[in-house]
């Protein structure tokens, strides 16, 4: 490949060389799935911190998986449901480093693309430092294919096969 391929940045709006590394969902698909009103209505939720029905609770993260030829990590900016006591010791830990808060567990709440059955699948949600959304680990015990991935990492043809089941190559077929 002579050209060195580049894409804009939808976070911040500039061009960057190379592949995305991240790639990221706004809301759970629960609240996603919602009508317009029904959203408005029942949910509140802010980029990492979400609510439905005052019932069910969701944050905001980073799910890794290591490149195995490059430094780094791609990263799934993902949403997982967690108990409502958890959620809470996650807002009382927002603003401090919380990496000292033992672990705890979370579901998948967004189809991962290329992961047919990621949605529920059980992660352990690692605090950060203040200011750095947590991170997931799937859990020891699965040999669901996201957790080989995090163990043992990702080839470059896996990152772009994931790339392309996020529609990351469909991208200029709009223009």
């Amino acid at each position: 490949m002579s050209e060195t391929q580049s894409f804009v940045c939808e976070t911040c709006g500039q061009e960057h060389v190379g592949l995305p590394t991240d790639y990221g969902f706004r809301l759970p698909d629960a609240i996603h799935e919602l009508e317009y009103l029904s959203r408005y209505l029942r949910s509140r939720s802010n980029p990492d911190l979400c609510t439905l029905d005052e019932s069910r609770y969701f944050i905001r993260g980073v799910l890794p998986l290591p490149f195995q030829e490059d430094e780094g990590n791609f990263n799934w900016g993902a949403w997982v449901e967690v108990s409502r006591e958890d959620h809470d010791r996650y807002v009382a830990a927002f603003e401090v480093d919380g990496r000292g808060i033992p672990r705890f567990a979370g579901r998948i709440a967004n189809q991962l693309p290329g992961y047919e059955t990621a949605i529920g699948l059980i992660v352990d949600v690692q605090l950060q430092d203040e200011g750095q959304r947590p991170t997931f680990h799937v859990t020891s015990g699965t040999s669901h294919p996201l957790k080989q991935e995090q163990d043992f990492g990702i080839s470059r043809k896996r990152h772009h096969d994931i790339l392309e089941a996020t529609g990351f190559f469909d991208a200029d077929d709009d223009i």
